[in-house]
């Protein structure tokens, strides 16, 4: 594993310290339970900044690979292996626009998430609680939490306080729903985007703006990816071969 490129963008340098992290589990066969290295060591291994580990380090926590315990470390949650698969590719045969509208709503959210640290009440922080605790009741009854994962993510959006960025989601919303739903009928994925919830309702409690942006760009990049199927588009609307 060699050390960053100084000439690599900020979210190409911690994307590659992310995989460089998870060869390093890899390598070391850790197993769901085996603490890692604390972010210092991290750093020194990699030789990269402690910044560029932290910021890593959160996104294998939305993905629900490790958990950090103040005073405990942290610890793998999962195998490296355990990958929850992109969502099939059928979605984009019924609905071609979903992909370019699942980015739009991915940086309006991320926005969002931002503006809802600095500007969230009293009253926004309990609507996000209660969007987290419908979640973990409909999981519990064996449903896939989309009921509270709406009420979480309008909690966001109204303590953003921006009437525009309400009505730019608006336009989207008919697809977020689709990429939702899609994504929460995933064996495993309700579980690990409840997590993801909670990690980004403690970034907008302590209002921490960045974190917020960081952990819920990570959360809907994971949970929106689409498959990348080889027999799509139908052949119908592939570009004609040349004649050999």
């Amino acid at each position: 594993m060699s050390p960053a490129s100084p000439l690599q963008s900020g979210d190409s340098v911690y994307s590659s310290i992310r995989n460089d992290i998870r060869e390093l589990i890899r390598s070391e066969r850790l197993q769901p339970g085996d603490r890692l290295p604390p972010e210092r060591g991290l750093a020194e291994q990699l030789g990269v900044s402690r910044t560029s580990v932290r910021q890593a380090l959160t996104a294998l926590r939305v993905e629900g690979l490790i958990e950090v315990r103040h005073g405990h470390g942290m610890r793998l949650l999962r195998s490296i292996d355990d990958v929850v698969p992109p969502i099939a590719a059928e979605i984009l045969r019924a609905h071609p626009q979903v992909a370019a509208a699942g980015e739009v709503r991915n940086a309006l959210e991320a926005l969002a998430a931002k503006l809802a640290a600095l500007r969230r009440d009293a009253d926004d922080l309990e609507a996000m609680v209660a969007g987290i605790r419908e979640m973990d009741a409909e999981i519990r009854r064996g449903e896939s939490g989309i009921n509270g994962d709406r009420m979480f993510h309008a909690a966001i959006l109204a303590a953003a306080r921006n009437d525009v960025l309400t009505d730019l989601l608006g336009a989207v919303a008919e697809h977020s729903v689709r990429i939702a739903q899609a994504s929460l009928e995933r064996p495993g994925q309700p579980v690990r985007s409840l997590a993801a919830h909670r990690l980004i309702f403690e970034a907008i409690s302590a209002r921490d703006a960045e974190e917020a942006r960081q952990l819920i760009d990570e959360h809907l990049e994971i949970t929106g990816q689409i498959s990348n199927d080889a027999a799509w588009p139908p052949a119908s609307h592939r570009e004609p071969r040349e004649a050999s």
